[in-house]
């Protein structure tokens, strides 16, 4: 069979076995996988060097999938990717067949050439009619980059003769909070200890979009954007709305400052002359739970913050500058209004605002309750059915009270799990990895007839973050500022050289999700095994001389 066929093949039959995120499906999937990789004469002949190990600490019993084939020497490249997707609510009508490609193609064009109204629509018709996108939950994110790394490993186990070996890995939970490639990360270090590998390379074979002609999406990526969730817990003085100049509201402080945290460029990493993504805001919120005729004492929000230079005390510095001179500034309209109204001793006449970090609540939480420790863990037990930001915002609730300060004020800090950034360095073993996937991506690209262009971010939030570098002191400061214990890092990044090269399509995560076959099954495939053969073969043993 063709790689073309193989690998298309490979991904329908893994979207047909739907795996969305914290479902049974996802939970099965792994045995989906095995049953693949056992038809494999090298894992029928070696059922050891295949195996699932269960995700520590996963309340749902998930498993990441191992598959190794052997050859000589101690160097290892690894191939990963995720194997869950995300839900399929939203195919509306088309949702019963959102995991059979087969039958859902046809639908989706009897739809689109009904129905289409916007640019993206039409452009999918078009896709789908030209027979060169294959649609499904997962098809492009992320079953078609799992489908290239086991038709990269299959060939590597025909060769008679092999040097080095190449470790799949395929991991659970990328798409909500990355237990499996947290997991992983740690076991691919053991694993090599275990087994006397060396690991030059990790390939993340995750997806990218284009919605161009193919060129931007056809990309090696040579780092990945970091993640953090930023947060504002925002105290005002809550008054009787009759008394309104009596009080600060928090509803207008959290708001000025989602009007500053909004696209700022000031918080928006520009390391290495390359703009990065600018925040946004995910959540704003008050925190009062009933209704009366007080006024909010309380406010909370979350700014999506992604960094590829910048580590967490720069970003988390930057944030408390613009919330000082805006919590600042709040005031100073507030004055203003009251004193056009006629009051010159309103509640922001003698306010200053106070912006500390959750670092800073907590060490003068544990300074003012006696038993702080214990009475933070349990408050925290109560907690555990909520999600990372909502638990965030009770515990640094928890923490304001028992430090018995008084707003106006802001605590900044992270409200969910960090995801470091991450990149090949242009020195050291990262040197040598680069040069020589530069020299295997050229070799295979001129023998295939494609282009792949490299990039120094991948901008969507991806697993790389994982295998790649990471620095204990940025680790150490977010896990201070982060509330949730089991939002913090708990093991480094493996610190492993990685790169991302996946398939590309179009409109992943929505209902038109597709990917493009020519590329992602005739081509990736090809550069996958090369990269991997010229990295093993770059680090294989040099005989002796004499």
């Amino acid at each position: 069979m063709s790689t073309v066929l193989r690998a298309q093949a490979l991904t329908a039959e893994m979207v047909r076995a739907a795996s969305i995120t914290n479902t049974e499906g996802e939970t099965l999937f792994p045995d989906t996988l095995l049953a693949i990789l056992r038809r494999l004469p090298y894992f029928q002949a070696h059922p050891d060097h295949l195996w699932t190990e269960v995700i520590e600490n996963d309340p749902l019993g998930r498993r990441n999938v191992y598959a190794l084939v052997q050859g000589a020497g101690p160097a290892t490249v690894v191939l990963t990717s995720h194997y869950d997707v995300v839900s399929t609510a939203n195919y509306g009508p088309h949702a019963e067949w959102a995991c059979d490609p087969e039958v859902l193609l046809p639908r989706l064009i009897d739809d689109l050439r009904v129905n289409a109204r916007s640019d993206a629509e039409h452009r999918a018709l078009a896709d789908l009619e030209s027979g060169d996108f294959l649609p499904g939950r997962g098809a492009l994110d992320m079953k078609s980059g799992l489908a290239a790394g086991l038709v990269a490993l299959e060939r590597f186990a025909e060769q008679p003769e092999r040097e080095g070996n190449l470790l799949f890995v395929a991991v659970a939970d990328e798409e909500v909070s990355s237990h499996g490639a947290r997991h992983a990360a740690p076991r691919l270090l053991a694993l090599a200890r275990e087994r006397h590998l060396t690991l030059p390379l990790v390939i993340n074979l995750d997806a990218t979009g284009d919605n161009g002609d193919g060129r931007a999406g056809q990309a090696v990526y040579l780092g990945t954007a970091g993640k953090l969730l930023v947060s504002a817990f925002v105290v005002g003085v809550d008054t009787h709305a009759g008394y309104a100049l009596d009080g600060i509201n928090a509803n207008f402080l959290a708001s000025e400052l989602a009007r500053a945290f909004e696209l700022n460029p000031e918080l928006t990493d520009q390391t290495g002359g390359l703009i990065g993504t600018p925040p946004t805001l995910l959540k704003q919120t008050d925190l009062k739970t009933y209704y009366d005729v007080t006024t909010p004492a309380r406010a909370w929000l979350c700014v999506n913050s992604l960094t590829h230079g910048l580590d967490a005390s720069a970003v988390l510095g930057s944030f408390q500058r613009v919330a000082q001179t805006t919590l600042e500034d709040a005031l100073a309209t507030l004055r203003r209004r009251a004193e056009a109204l006629g009051e010159q001793a309103s509640a922001a006449h003698g306010a200053t605002p106070l912006v500390l970090t959750v670092a800073d609540l907590m060490a003068q939480a544990a300074e003012q309750h006696p038993d702080f420790a214990r009475a933070f863990a349990a408050y925290a037990d109560t907690l555990g059915h909520l999600d990372y930001p909502t638990r965030s915002a009770a515990l640094t609730g928890w923490l304001w009270d028992a430090a018995g300060l008084l707003g106006p004020a802001a605590v900044l800090g992270f409200a969910s799990l960090h995801y470091p950034h991450t990149h090949l360095a242009p020195y050291g073993d990262d040197a040598h990895a680069l040069e020589v996937l530069r020299a295997a991506l050229a070799q295979a690209c001129a023998a295939c007839g494609a282009e792949v262009v490299e990039r120094a971010v991948f901008t969507g939030i991806s697993d790389m973050s994982w295998f790649g570098h990471g620095d204990a002191a940025d680790v150490a400061f977010v896990n201070a500022n982060t509330p949730v214990k089991e939002a913090q890092i708990q093991a480094l990044p493996a610190g492993l050289p990685c790169i991302n090269l996946g398939p590309w399509g179009r409109d992943y995560h929505q209902w038109l999700e597709r990917v493009y076959k020519p590329y992602s099954f005739g081509v990736l495939p090809d550069l996958v095994a090369a990269v991997a053969h010229a990295v093993l073969a770059a680090h294989a043993p040099q005989p002796a001389t004499t």
